[in-house]
């Protein structure tokens, strides 16, 4: 009998979702077994990986970090979850205490638990100076799995063609995770003005920005050209990022999916915050470092581009 496998997937990123598709197709390919995923609710795994073959189902859990009473019974509770899909081996990719104790007291035989010291509710900070992509492929390669498979790449089988005729369709994300990595809006404000004549732009910020949308949708920046994103289901934005032939914005998630999807990535980051960690996926993504270079060169290179 094939064994059953079970991942349990703490983060909350969408980008953190592209980084585990080489485990993921690696665990189904090497036990030709399709996985239990137990996901952040906040990452939407359902809607990332609905067109994916290597899952047999997808179960969101609640991540978020309580008190000490609160935390024990969801110990309890996620113990029992684990427990009740009686799955032969399980992978924990995350070192959260809150997950990591619910696991060492599950019955299951076969634990692998990534990032964890030698007495496995203490953590290994030796990998720290990777990023979360580089340390995610180091525990994957420590699994010595017998195949192994490397692309970031989503399957687009199940996607509608959003195309317009005649017009180049642009994805536009302006906030990023925390507004750590926010760019100017300013910025992005110079670049749709330069492009919203010629060209379909989606625009794309997070639905609890109240400031953004009084923005975006005053008259200037609410004509037939540019839509917004911003109210929309995530498997919806990925189908239209996989519509749009450009990806501009924040170093984030939806950089991450444009790079999954093969388009043309133009990533600004500030490097105090992150790293230009979705180049992993796709090699061919531009990136432009904000201590490095000003705004109005990267506005200039940004706009140089789009053809």
């Amino acid at each position: 009998m094939k064994k059953r496998l079970l991942v349990i997937i703490g983060a909350r990123g969408i980008g953190d979702l592209i980084y585990h598709l080489p485990l993921l197709r690696s665990l189904y390919l090497s036990f030709k077994k399709k996985i239990i995923i137990l996901s952040n609710k906040v990452n939407h795994a359902k809607e990332v990986y609905k067109n994916e073959s290597f899952y047999d189902r997808i179960i969101s859990f609640d991540n978020t970090r309580y008190g000490i009473f609160k935390t024990i019974q969801n110990i309890i509770k996620f113990r029992n979850l684990i427990n009740k899909l009686n799955v032969d081996r399980l992978i924990l990719t995350a070192n959260y205490r809150r997950l990591v104790i619910p696991v060492l007291l599950s019955n299951v035989k076969k634990k692998d638990i990534f990032g964890v010291g030698k007495f496995q509710i203490t953590k290994d900070k030796s990998l720290n100076h990777l990023t979360i992509s580089e340390r995610l492929i180091k525990y994957t390669n420590n699994l010595k799995l017998p195949i192994k498979e490397s692309n970031f790449f989503l399957r687009r089988k199940k996607f509608k063609n959003l195309k317009k005729k005649n017009k180049r369709q642009i994805f536009i994300n302006i906030d990023s995770h925390h507004d750590q990595n926010n760019w100017p809006i300013k910025n992005y404000l110079a670049i749709i003005e330069k492009l919203k004549r010629k060209n379909i732009l989606y625009i794309n910020f997070a639905p609890n920005k109240k400031e953004l949308k009084k923005i975006f949708l005053k008259t200037k920046y609410n004509c037939k050209n540019v839509h917004y994103t911003y109210n929309k289901n995530i498997f919806k934005i990925i189908q239209i990022i996989n519509s749009c032939k450009y990806v501009i914005g924040n170093e984030s998630g939806p950089i991450c999916l444009g790079s999954s999807l093969k388009k043309d990535v133009h990533a600004i980051y500030i490097p105090v915050h992150t790293k230009p960690e979705s180049k992993i996926i796709f090699a061919k993504n531009k990136y432009y470092n904000t201590d490095k270079m000003n705004s109005q060169k990267i506005i200039k290179k940004i706009l140089g581009s789009i053809k």
